[in-house]
């Protein structure tokens, strides 16, 4: 996971199989993965991409799991009905957590995001900047969307077609992220005040949406090569 712009950095029992069985009846490639089309629990792919990076921006460095190298802070600000799972500041990291039986979970591949602050030096927001923080967005997931960039294991196998699953935030839906004191991305060191709330924000990248998966344990193995190796042991509540 990257951040640009100013920030630069930088993923009920019974109802487990059937759903898994109906993704897999549909013709679906990856029958744990919802397809990237679906609305999963109302909500878009794109959508679930803002929802992650407001999550992951709103916590603490000293407690976010994308700096965590252990899982511990894996629970740290989740609700609902999807669990997020964090990448790494390219660092190789093993993370072993225990989730809540009937999440579905939510991660990134890689992604990147644009947070325009004009108090950093960012043009004020417009039609055209929207337009050229979306493309440039867009190029720098491409920089790193060959065939062999990136990966991703779940219990061993590989997700086939991995690129397929690309969204970001749609036209009209740019969001706020609201940024802690100390903030993982160190904005305070460049004069910005914190906490508060800022924005517009677009998104981008490759995420996937895992369907609830069976109790027991479980591996999740996130490769982007050159940047990235997070591997993350779950077991999963009766």
């Amino acid at each position: 996971m990257k951040m640009l712009s100013n920030l630069k950095t930088i993923g009920a029992v019974a109802l487990m199989l059937p759903l898994a069985a109906n993704l897999a009846l549909a013709g679906n490639p990856n029958p744990k993965i919802m397809p990237i089309k679906s609305t999963p629990y109302g909500m878009a792919y794109g959508q679930w991409g803002d929802a992650w990076w407001q999550w992951a921006m709103s916590i603490p460095a000293d407690m976010n799991p994308v700096m965590d190298t252990t899982g511990e802070f894996a629970a740290v600000g989740q609700s609902g009905p999807v669990w997020f799972l964090a990448g790494s500041y390219g660092q190789v990291v093993v993370r072993t957590v225990t989730i809540p039986a009937g999440k579905a979970l939510f991660f990134p591949i890689y992604d990147q995001c644009w947070i325009n602050i004009p108090y950093l030096g960012d043009p004020p927001w417009s039609a055209e900047q929207e337009v050229w923080v979306r493309d440039f967005v867009a190029a720098s997931v491409d920089a790193v969307s060959g065939p062999n960039d990136l990966a991703c294991e779940i219990d061993g196998v590989p997700v086939a077609d991995l690129l397929s699953y690309r969204s970001g935030t749609a036209p009209g839906e740019e969001f706020m992220v609201d940024l802690p004191v100390n903030d993982c991305w160190g904005l305070t060191a460049w004069g910005l005040p914190e906490p508060g709330t800022y924005g517009p924000s677009i998104q981008e990248g490759v995420y996937l949406m895992v369907a609830p998966l069976p109790a027991g344990r479980h591996t999740i193995r996130i490769v982007v090569a050159g940047f990235l190796d997070v591997t993350y042991h779950l077991t999963v509540q009766k």
